[in-house]
């Protein structure tokens, strides 16, 4: 994989970083100078926020450490760096802005690297040992991380991690919740299980107590069984039921018999001729009142209705007669008509929702199908598996020795022979029965497919059920007839009244003649012959047979209630019966799965014990090879430059003994070998940094790296003469022969005046990027200084740039 090379740095209105400044980043080494708060530190934080998307220091300090990166004299900023990677441009920005907008330039493995292994700041080197000596089990820092990648310890801690609990059932079942999880799950299910037995129990004896009072009421006999009892109340509940018009009509017919009870009670002598004109005047009142309401509203009103009638609901036309009758029988017919136009609709709609389920399930078919063959592929299997399997139970009780009884020949391989063959039996039926398992499975799933589609295209071939028509429009013109209805109605009410009293003045005669056509009326009506009624007082008879037929028809209507309810209440225990039985399976399926996982634990944490020691040893020998042959010996090369005078060298301790954790602490080594404090206790103040300094210098060669780049912050500031030098020395070889990209921010002017010459090029090729950042009024003045190497020396002053 081809390293990252640093390419430039833009970076605008950024912390201390007033206005916009470029920095070139594609030297061996850059150099960055400037007094405090010039925004040496800011350029340093600008590259650390583009690639791993955060800066380290203010995070730690603040909740809120986005609203700190932009110069608050400014209402925007932007920070854009630019990486070479294997010739290509990889750019990272962020804008600034009231919120922090960008993406890390960095891959997530990538931007650990940069801050455990690339990236020094100012606060970290002074506490970088005692960051690195943190132990525990819980500890995840730079180095402890780093030792575990670097010899794959992760995986090692994993198996570790997962086999420390095999010797305690106990620790077992608290680090795999399953296990105690299945344990609870086992109890819970007995309880569930009782409680379903219950259950059934309740609703059987319901259902018998419903089915019994079902034969006593229908008058079945005692031993009809429960099916038949169902169907005999089905084949009842398709019958038609009483219409509410019949009874409608007897109550009316019940109203003119009592009126015509009340007729003949009243009935008296002639009427004096005052009062027959008093009569007569009041009829005509009313009859022109109803005329004037058929030429203002009846002949629309029942152009209207009769328009419903036969345009929309098949109905023959109606006179003004019939118009209260016509109309009730009009909404009576829409509200029916309404009615099954919702049930329609529900099963179009009813009918789509089922065929989507089929399409989704015949998709999750599909996939089930293609894993298993899948699965039945990668199972090797010869063809004469069975074959095979059958002589080889033949073979295994001939075997006496390691001489094979077919071709006597000596067996030479691991074990004996008798073993082998067993061996060979059991890894070829488990598979055999694998691939039959999986095969069976296949087929299965392809029948339920099958039976999926052919039901899919079965309910997409059918036609919708629900017809369009504006049941809405139609009803609320029905409503809108109401109002006039009841004034025609009203009308002809007080004209049919008016005329009785008029007839009632009459002669007696006429009045006996309008009882005895009301009679004829309701005869007729009742399909009862006239000549069967008395002569004296025959609506007598007559009252006597409409209550007759109001009852039967009330007796009627509460029957076909009961039993309607008596089978809805049939078919509901029913089908709480059915999912009770349903769940009762289902809970001893789990029942018997969950036992047999539990089994299979105990099975496996006796098996796991053994791997468990010979893990932990190990990882400790892992870790010692770490740390006396890549750290130790990399970490002292490198203090050994930094502090040649210095008799006390730092180290690791070797680690002695196995344990759960990395294990980090230090001490220093006499030339004799003869081992003495840690480097705090031993090692003067200005080589203690020099220590952490060498060490995350170690860190970063002892690994192949991704990013071979060392950006420091000031590193120099507690160094004395010689250490400075020997650093240079140093950061030169890292540079120009390892292939390092080296970033030094340096506050001192002297130091950088230094640095400068130390680490000039002295070859073709080589680059040194000197940057000097001022404050100017208003914005951050930076002057680029690029160095290369030439034969011959040239004089060429910096240019000065205000950005």
């Amino acid at each position: 994989m081809p390293d990252l090379r640093l390419r430039e740095l833009s970076v605008e209105n950024f912390r201390s970083i007033s206005g916009r400044c470029v920095i070139p980043l594609d030297g061996e080494i850059t150099l960055i100078h400037g007094a405090n708060g010039a925004g040496k530190t800011s350029l340093l934080s600008a590259i650390e926020l583009v690639a791993t998307g955060r800066v380290g220091y203010l995070a730690e300090q603040s909740d809120d450490a986005g609203s700190l990166l932009r110069n608050h004299e400014f209402p925007i900023g932007q920070v854009r760096l630019s990486l070479s990677d294997d010739g290509l441009e990889r750019t990272g920005v962020f804008d600034l802005g009231d919120k922090v907008v960008g993406r890390p330039l960095l891959q997530e493995n990538e931007r650990l690297e940069f801050l455990e292994r690339t990236f020094l700041p100012q606060t970290a080197l002074a506490r970088l040992l005692e960051t690195y000596t943190e132990t525990g089990k819980g500890v995840d820092n730079a180095l402890v991380r780093f030792v575990k990648s670097l010899v794959g310890l992760d995986d090692l801690d994993s198996l570790i991690d997962g086999l420390e609990a095999t010797g305690h059932v106990a620790r077992s079942k608290k680090l795999v919740p399953a296990w105690a999880r299945a344990l609870e799950d086992l109890d819970a299910l007995e309880a569930r299980i009782s409680a379903v037995d219950a259950d059934v129990d309740s609703a059987e004896g319901a259902l018998r107590e419903i089915t019994d009072e079902a034969r006593v009421l229908l008058g079945l006999p005692d031993d009809s069984a429960q099916d038949a009892v169902v169907e005999h109340l089905r084949s009842r509940s398709r019958t038609e039921a009483p219409k509410e018009e019949e009874l409608t009509q007897l109550e009316g017919l019940r109203a003119i018999v009592r009126s015509v009870i009340n007729m003949r009670a009243e009935l008296s002598g002639q009427r004096s001729a005052t009062q027959i004109e008093v009569e007569a005047a009041r009829a005509a009142d009313a009859a022109n009142s109803y005329e004037r309401w058929v030429e203002d509203e009846g002949l629309v009103l029942i152009d209207q209705l009769n328009g419903i009638r036969t345009e929309h609901l098949e109905l023959p036309a109606i006179g003004l007669s019939q118009l209260v009758d016509g109309y009730r029988e009009v909404r009576d017919a829409l509200s029916t008509m309404q009615r099954a136009h919702l049930v329609a609709v529900a099963a179009d709609r009813e009918r789509a929702d089922r065929v989507r389920a089929l399409d989704e399930q015949i998709r999750d078919l599909d996939a089930t199908i293609r894993a298993l063959e899948a699965d039945a592929q990668a199972i090797d299997v010869p063809t004469d598996a069975r074959i095979v399997i059958e002589l080889l139970g033949a073979i295994l009780p001939l075997v006496a020795d390691d001489v094979c009884p077919v071709c006597d020949q000596e067996f030479i391989g691991a074990g004996a022979l008798s073993d082998h063959i067993e061996l060979k039996l059991r890894s070829l039926s488990e598979r055999s029965k694998d691939l039959v398992r999986i095969e069976s499975a296949v087929a299965s799933a392809k029948e339920t497919r099958m039976a999926a589609v052919r039901e899919a295209v079965v309910k997409k071939s059918l036609p919708a059920v629900a017809e369009d028509v504006d049941f809405d429009g139609i009803m609320r013109v029905a409503n809108g007839m109401e109002g006039a209805v009841e004034r025609g109605a009203r009308f002809r009410l007080h004209l049919d009244q008016a005329q009785l009293r008029e007839a009632e003045a009459r002669s007696g005669d006429a009045q006996h003649r309008v009882i005895a056509q009301r009679i004829a009326d309701v005869a007729d009506a009742l399909d009862h012959p006239r000549a069967a009624l008395s002569l004296a007082e025959p609506e007598s008879t007559l009252i006597e047979l409409v209550e007759e037929r109001i009852q039967s028809h009330q007796y009627r209507d509460r029957q076909r209630r009961w039993e309607r309810d008596v089978l809805d209440s049939v078919q509901e225990t029913s089908g709480r019966l059915e999912m009770l039985h349903a769940e009762h399976a289902d809970l001893r399926r789990e029942q018997d799965r969950l036992k047999k996982q539990v089994a299979d634990a105990h099975r496996r944490m006796t098996s796991s014990r053994k791997l468990l020691g010979d893990a932990e040893q190990t990882r400790s020998r892992l870790i010692n090879e770490v740390f006396d042959q890549s750290l130790n010996s990399l970490w002292a090369q490198l203090f050994s430059r930094f502090a040649p005078t210095e008799r006390f060298v730092p180290k690791f301790v070797k680690q002695t003994k196995a344990t759960r954790t990395v294990d980090v602490r230090l001490e220093t080594q006499l030339p004799d070998g003869t081992t003495s404090g840690a480097p705090g206790a031993m090692l003067s103040y200005g080589n203690t940094n020099s220590a952490a300094l060498s060490l995350f210098m170690a860190v970063h060669l002892s690994a192949p790296t991704r990013l071979p780049w060392l950006i420091f912050d000031d590193p120099v500031q507690s160094m004395d003469d010689i250490h400075i030098a020997n650093f240079a020395a140093i950061v030169r070889q890292l540079a120009f022969t390892h292939g390092r990209q080296v970033v030094i921010a340096i506050h001192e002017p002297e130091l950088f005046e230094y640095l400068s010459l130390e680490l000039a090029p002295s070859r073709p090729n080589q680059t040194l990027v000197k940057v000097v950042l001022e404050r100017g009024a208003g914005a951050t003045q930076v002057v680029v200084d690029r160095v290369e190497h030439h034969r011959e020396q040239q004089l060429a002053g910096p240019q000065r740039h205000t950005l």
